[in-house]
């Protein structure tokens, strides 16, 4: 294992890490503070995951049924039931919703807290094999290009799976590769912790995604164990024509080694912790809001489905991601291509570990790349690698680029992709707001909080690109510390402004206009959400009732499938636009004039009596 304190062939010093090491880690636990926790709360609940996901937490607290997940809504098929079960997702993640809102209380804040708390512990994660593997240095450099980048402060900022699966994932695939090492420096103990570690945590990771959770490492480890008996052959042939052949040498001395890593007793452990949940919600039943069981859209919809390529509404064309990676990846992505090298004149130990870096890199990019859904998490767990490697490129780039013409032109190139990646959002900023249609107007001051955001960014950027373009002796810390300062800005004004803005103008609006219906719910009135396309589901969160959700627009049809109680009295939330081309018109032919009880910013609280028959 290559040793904490040693340097690579040419470079002095490269594995300490200046100054005062207290002061060093103060400053990082406060850069995290500002990036994952500072303000979490402030924001009301976004749509449509987080909605989603918050709801069903908030009832398994509330009502204490820790198997099935529930949405408050009645389900179409049968309006007299008050709840609907929610299939999609397996149950970790609500239950650490559900503890959190147990400890803290039904708000946002709570739900939020177990992702930002588990983005700290991948970046410790980070840290600390970025040390066993490479030195400290190395490691801090990669922890920070971890926790600075635009995706990982998304994912801890929202209740998502997203974030927790790339630390149950890292943690897979960390373990997995100290076990590996230990089998072949023939410390059985060690490989048998290790062993364990990785069965209990894929068996978390399925509780938190499904099968993924279960199947990405694997491929990782077979692509990598294969590579690595992997022996190419070249041999000239008719002049100038080459033939070339892949041999896998030792492929059945690869038997034992997989053996000795899945143990029976861990993967019976696995399956201990992962096959009660499952077992339990299918003996619960129920039906979702499409009428599926659980087994209908858990296991063949979202697994059997997607595997199939059924989940048409995020295909996109497969160099999508490169373009994902390069926003999600801001401002590091550019040294991604240089940090995929491996090391030249490196010992054994940290060329294999560093191969195994690039493999679980390239496994993760380019399979979901092949594959037709694509959405810009997908990926999320390649970027622990991704940060590695580069925090180990960085590491040996920190004495060395006054000197090397090579390091310098990847500084120059990585600085200028960030500043043009701005200038294509200042552009963005300006130009956007012309393609708006009229009847949806932006804000202007949310015109004006993003453009001077966009030009703010666009400034450090360009700062950083001279920087490292016009300095005589490159500083190295200076062109890291403006593109960590991107990041931060990012942050800031997201979580200031943007949140504030977000309250008012944008989420705020119709989860306020939901939840004034609350007292005429408790009188016994049924509330209607009337054709809120897309769906909004964090409006459920904020209310204490169940509403009906009429996704069509047949509302008396709908009105008059079951006998409507109190006198045919009801609240119906609705937008204003939906309201004024289709409601009002239906209600007018009707001789139905209904009471506006709230409106603010294009949401609509009515009261109205259903006519009879």
């Amino acid at each position: 294992m290559h040793s904490n304190d040693e340097t690579e062939p040419g470079a002095t010093g490269q594995g300490s890490v200046s100054g005062r090491p207290y002061y060093a880690a103060l400053a990082f636990a406060l850069l995290l503070f500002v990036l994952f926790f500072l303000r979490l709360g402030s924001a009301r609940i976004f749509d449509l995951d987080e909605g989603l996901y918050a709801d069903c937490a908030r009832n398994m607290a509330v009502h204490s049924n820790w198997i099935t997940p529930l949405l408050n809504t009645h389900p179409p098929f049968n309006r007299k039931v008050t709840f609907t079960p929610f299939f999609e997702k397996p149950a970790l993640i609500y239950w650490l919703g559900a503890l959190a809102i147990k400890l803290a209380g039904v708000n946002a804040l709570a739900v939020r807290l177990p992702g930002a708390l588990l983005a700290v512990a991948t970046v410790w994660l980070i840290y600390w094999f970025g040390k066993i593997w490479f030195n400290k240095r190395a490691a801090l450099l990669a922890a920070l290009v971890y926790a600075a980048c635009p995706l990982t402060v998304l994912d801890a900022r929202q209740y998502t799976t997203d974030g927790p699966l790339v630390f149950l994932f890292a943690v897979q695939m960390f373990s997995f590769w100290q076990a590996l090492t230990a089998h072949r420096q023939g410390n059985a103990p060690l490989r048998t912790r290790y062993a364990v570690i990785y069965w209990v945590f894929t068996a978390l990771a399925i509780l938190m995604k499904g099968a993924v959770g279960m199947l990405l490492p694997p491929i990782v480890f077979v692509v990598y164990l294969m590579l690595h008996t992997a022996v190419v052959r070249i041999r000239r042939k008719q002049g100038i024509r080459l033939q070339g052949k892949v041999q896998f040498n030792e492929l059945k001395s690869l038997v034992p080694v997989v053996k000795a890593l899945a143990p029976v007793g861990s993967v019976l452990l696995c399956i201990v912790i992962a096959l009660p949940w499952h077992y339990l919600v299918w003996r619960a039943g129920g039906r979702d809001e499409l009428g599926h069981t659980w087994v209908q859209e858990y296991i063949i919809r979202q697994h059997i489905g997607r595997f199939k390529g059924l989940d048409k509404v995020h295909d996109a064309p497969m160099p999508t991601y490169f373009v994902y990676f390069l926003i999600g990846f801001f401002p590091w992505a550019g040294f991604v291509p240089a940090a995929l090298r491996l090391t030249r004149g490196a010992g054994a130990p940290q060329r294999d570990v560093e191969k195994y870096l690039v493999i679980w890199f390239w496994v993760i990019f380019g399979g979901f790349s092949v594959a037709a859904a694509k959405l810009p998490t997908y990926i999320a767990p390649a970027y622990p690698a991704a940060a590695l490697l580069l925090g180990r490129w960085l590491d040996r780039a920190w004495n060395t680029t006054t000197s090397n013409a090579a390091h310098r032109l990847t500084f120059q190139r990585a600085t200028a992709a960030a500043a043009w990646l701005c200038a294509v959002l200042v552009a963005a900023a300006f130009m956007g707001p012309s393609f708006v249609p009229k009847s949806a107007p932006i804000p202007v001051s949310l015109v004006s909080f993003v453009q001077v955001l966009t030009i703010t960014l666009l400034v450090v950027s360009g700062i950083a690109w001279a920087v490292s373009r016009f300095s005589a002796s490159l500083p190295t810390a200076t062109v890291i510390g403006l593109l960590t300062a991107l990041v931060i800005v990012l942050t800031l004004a997201g979580s200031t402004q943007g949140y504030a803005d977000a309250n008012r103008l944008v989420i705020g609006p119709y989860q306020r206009t939901a939840s004034a219906a609350d007292a005429d719910a408790r009188r016994g009135l049924p509330v209607i959400f009337y054709h809120i396309i897309p769906r909004r589901p964090s409006m459920l969160f904020y209310i204490d009732y169940s509403p009906y959700e009429q996704k069509h627009r047949a509302f008396f049809s709908w009105a008059y499938a079951d006998p409507v109680p109190h006198g045919g009295w009801v609240d119906v939330v609705t937008s204003t636009r939906d309201y004024q081309r289709d409601l009002s018109p239906r209600l007018n032919r009707r001789g139905v004039k209904p009471v506006v009880l709230r409106e603010e910013r294009g949401w609509l609280l009515l009261r109205l009596q259903v006519p009879p028959r």
